[in-house]
């Protein structure tokens, strides 16, 4: 009766099970992230993406640098350099190629962190802008041992904004896609300076901050940029180094009440941590671009996306900045960009599936442990579907005079009825029937297939091979034979 029973319905209770999953657990994730919009992507043309920059760079636009994208996760380039590393014309050489993350919309695991570490390590360069929270993750790993010494300050108000660790199988798979399962998006601390407030370059909005920059060593860039709720960097190690800052009148808004303050008093109530970004001996504020060295790579952190986008590209100079930032890294000449695309948040369910699928691919290639496990499921579920699959009937010689010798799904429907064809099949069906072998049957003299016959009009049409004879009177004369 069980066996009945598993037999009857197991099947479909698998599906089931399936079913329950993807509603329970993957589709939830999938739909949340569907519904932010895709932003900040060099392919597409609207105000928040990124096209105008990627076009003044790629050779087939205005620049001359050949551009490719990452839709998976960024590991694959390690994994390419690692397949191609005895190749003489390897398609990714770290040497001579940069990293542009635009917006971290998705945590880092720390598998992608080593990475991104290990690229730079071996002379790889990289660009990476965010103020949307996932950008310290980047860099992260071995216990902080990937730790560059550049971060963007967090809130400090923000409820479980400290990372936890997932547990449980579907916790682990979470976090390998990308996602933080149960630690939360941590809001980045935003920078709010009324720099050049009371002139007519500021919109007068207080989102925009206006950053006077001069970076000697990117083709002694000098100008203003025009940022849009900018985050702001902690750097604290000597391979790394401060490039851009906000003006003495900023403050970092870490509770996020839109004001400078005090967040610490001591017990004689004298400021020990507070929000200004007030610094001592010094004319400027706290750091917006800051320059890492991790072996014999460079890493420049902007703490802002705004500046690439369509909408503020163009603005102020933030497009001349945004161009030497480039220059600076390929030293002038011809470079190979790479796109991360895969922290992106796409906007359709379909997009977002194809990229994630990617994404757990990559995961898995990059492991041997994790592919030999994937390899052995995809053969126990071959195994279990063909267990499944029941034996196929005893065949037995069906005669179709419309169908002929090959199947009807493969034979176009005017070959049914060919008259060669069908005297191929009637000739076979006369000599199954009078138990002859093909050898015995090829042997044998007119006079005795004439015999076997009989019908005038079958001898006409098998034997003397007639040309002007109508099918139906065939049909009628094969349909009547009998032995």
């Amino acid at each position: 009766m069980r066996r009945q029973f598993w037999k009857e319905y197991g099947s479909k209770l698998f599906a089931l099970f399936i079913i329950l999953m993807m509603i329970t657990v993957v589709y939830p994730v999938l739909i949340t992230n569907a519904k932010n919009p895709s932003q900040l992507s060099a392919y597409d043309d609207d105000w928040n993406d990124i096209s105008q920059f990627a076009n003044d760079i790629d050779q087939d636009g205005d620049g001359k640098h050949e551009i490719k994208t990452i839709v998976s996760r960024p590991a694959i380039i390690n994994k390419i350099a690692e397949v191609e590393k005895n190749s003489t014309h390897p398609t990714i050489n770290s040497n001579e190629t940069i990293l542009i993350i635009i917006g971290v919309e998705r945590m880092y695991s720390e598998y992608d962190a080593k990475a991104i570490h290990a690229f730079v390590k071996s002379g790889g360069k990289v660009i990476i802008a965010d103020d949307s929270g996932y950008g310290n993750s980047a860099f992260h790993g071995d216990m902080g041992s990937l730790d560059v010494g550049v971060k963007w300050w967090a809130n400090i108000v923000q409820e479980g904004c400290q990372p936890t660790t997932s547990s449980g199988l579907v916790g682990i798979a979470v976090d390998s896609l990308g996602y933080t399962g149960s630690s939360p998006k941590c809001k980045p601390a935003r920078l709010y300076d009324s720099n050049h407030w009371n002139e007519a370059i500021h919109p007068k909005n207080n989102s925009i901050v206006i950053i006077d920059a001069e970076i000697e060593r990117m083709g002694g860039f000098s100008g203003q940029l025009m940022m849009s709720s900018p985050g702001v960097l902690s750097v604290k190690s000597d391979s790394a180094e401060e490039l851009a800052h906000s003006s003495q009148q900023g403050f970092v808004d870490r509770n996020q009440d839109g004001k400078g303050g005090c967040l610490i008093l001591d017990e004689n109530d004298n400021c020990i941590e507070g929000e200004s970004t007030y610094r001592k001996n010094v004319s400027y504020g706290q750091p917006v671009v800051a320059e890492a060295s991790v072996g014999d790579g460079k890493v420049i952190f902007i703490s802002d996306t705004s500046i690439f986008t369509n909408q503020y590209y163009n603005q102020l100079d933030n497009r001349e900045f945004v161009l030497s930032v480039v220059e600076y890294l390929s030293e002038g000449e011809k470079q190979t960009i790479i796109f991360d695309e895969s922290r992106h948040i796409q906007s359709d369910l379909i997009s977002l599936i194809y990229v994630q699928l990617f994404g757990v691919l990559g995961y898995i290639s990059s492991s041997e442990t994790l592919g030999i496990i994937f390899l052995g499921s995809i053969i126990l579920l071959l195994q279990l579907a063909m267990m499944r699959v029941e034996n196929p009937k005893p065949w037995r010689h069906l005669f179709n005079i419309y169908e002929g010798r090959l199947s009807r799904f493969r034979v176009p429907h005017a070959h049914y009825t060919h008259p060669e064809t069908i005297k191929e099949v009637f000739i076979d069906k006369v000599r199954i029937a009078n138990g002859f072998s093909r050898e015995e049957f090829e042997m044998l003299p007119p006079s005795k297939l004439e015999e076997m016959l009989k019908d005038p009009v079958l001898i006409r049409f098998i034997i003397d091979n007639e040309k002007n004879m109508t099918l139906n009177v065939v049909e009628k004369a094969v349909r009547g034979w009998k032995k």
